[in-house]
Formats: structure tokens, sequence, C-alpha cells
């Protein structure tokens, strides 16, 4: 697998606002449990600042897999709520993800801190614990009380550094959410992600929850080489 790919699959997991390769220019986020005539769509609201608030003040743990050009690949996530911390001049509250994606064979491990507000929720940014990768996130509208399937809007913007010295740009991504079909009880909860460099590759992180708040599972979609590659 190419470096590129790899950071491909494992930016996203910064928690909701990710960064990185999630570029929800897809059609829907896979893996719903629609069955085989296809996801359903459930007329019921569903609450996402609830989703948020609770997922990201609780530890998760997600085993995901999917394969592309004969390539196989697995990845262990973990999401751990931290401390607070400063950040930006914010007194942030942290969380602590840690991904290990195997491809073929061959593991390899990504670190790193989310920082963010909560009630409502604001994402600040990241750091990357093994790069010093520096990224700073604009939110530039908050998410909605309640959505529909259907529904989606605009998050705002971050440029990624190569340190937290911010001399130098990596990369620059505009983030979205939308609300996909699932299932008439349940729907995908997708943070959408379009990096602004060629290189890295835009892709998709979906969540599925239910009219309780819950995050039941979740699915990660990436684009490579011309074609998805979708872990679930």
């Amino acid at each position: 697998m190419n470096p590129w790919m790899y950071r491909s699959l494992t930016r996203p997991v910064r928690g909701f606002l990710c960064v990185g390769s999630a570029a929800w220019l897809l059609s829907g986020c896979g893996g719903g449990g629609g069955g085989s005539d296809g996801p359903v769509v459930s007329t019921l609201d569903f609450p996402i600042e609830t989703v948020v608030e609770v997922y990201m003040q609780s530890d998760h743990q997600f085993d995901l897999a999917g394969a592309r050009n004969g390539v196989n690949v697995t990845m262990s996530y973990t999401f751990t709520a931290g401390a607070t911390a400063a950040f930006e001049g914010h007194a942030a509250h942290t969380a602590t993800e840690v991904a290990v994606l195997t491809a073929n064979g061959v593991p390899s491990q990504l670190r790193s801190i989310s920082y963010f507000a909560l009630d409502p929720y604001v994402s600040y940014g990241s750091l990357d614990q093994d790069t010093g990768e520096y990224a700073v996130f604009n939110q530039t509208a908050n998410l909605p009380a309640t959505a529909r399937v259907g529904q989606s809007g605009v998050l705002g913007d971050e440029i990624s550094y190569v340190d937290s010295s911010k001399e130098q740009v990596t990369d620059t991504s505009a983030l979205s959410w939308s609300l996909e079909a699932d299932t008439a009880t349940t729907a995908l909860f997708c943070i959408n992600v379009n990096v602004n460099n060629t290189s890295i590759g835009d892709g998709s992180q979906c969540y599925r929850i239910d009219a309780n708040g819950t995050v039941l599972n979740f699915v990660m979609r990436v684009n490579v080489d011309g074609g998805t590659l979708t872990l679930k």
C-alpha cells in the first residue's frame, strides 16, 4: 500500500470532525443495514447534537475490514476520552485516537489527539502524536440539534501544518455533514471532508445511529486509484 493511501485511511479518525481523507463526494456512506434491496429512508428525527455530545465523552472501539485491488485491509480503531488541555487559546476537551491499519498483513499505526468544546460541540483541531502534524479547524457552523435523512450542511475549513510552529502548510480541507439512508430505524451520520491535495485523496467517515442518539457502528470510505475502498 502506498504511504499516501495509508494516510488517507487513517487521517479521518480524529473524532466526528475528522480531517483528511473523507471526501464525502461519495454517494451515501455505504455499509447500511437496508438489506439486498438497498438502504431504507427513515422518516424519524435523529438527535445529531446529542449523538456527538455523548460520543465525544465516552470510549469506543471498532474493528473494520475491506479490500481493494487485491489489497486486504483491516483497521482497529480506539477512541479514548481525555482531560482538558489548552489548544490555540482554548481550554479544550481532548480525546486520543489510535488506528492500527493492516494491509495484506503489514501493520501501521497512527495516534492523534483531538481538541474540542462541548455544548455546543466545536472542533478546534488535532495533533498527530507520531509525525507532529498540527491541524487547526475553523468551524463556521454548528451541527443541528436534529436532522432527517437527506439533510446536510457545511461545517468549516481546516488547515494542516507540518508541526505546531504553523510555518509550513501540508494541505487544507473543507468539511460538511450529511445524514444518509440506512434502515427504517437507523441512519448514517457522515462527516464529509474534501481535501485540497490530490496526493492524499478524499473519503468519508459515517456513524450508524438510532433515534435515541446511540452510535451503533461506523463505516469509512476513501477514494483510492479511481475507485473506493470501504472499511466496515
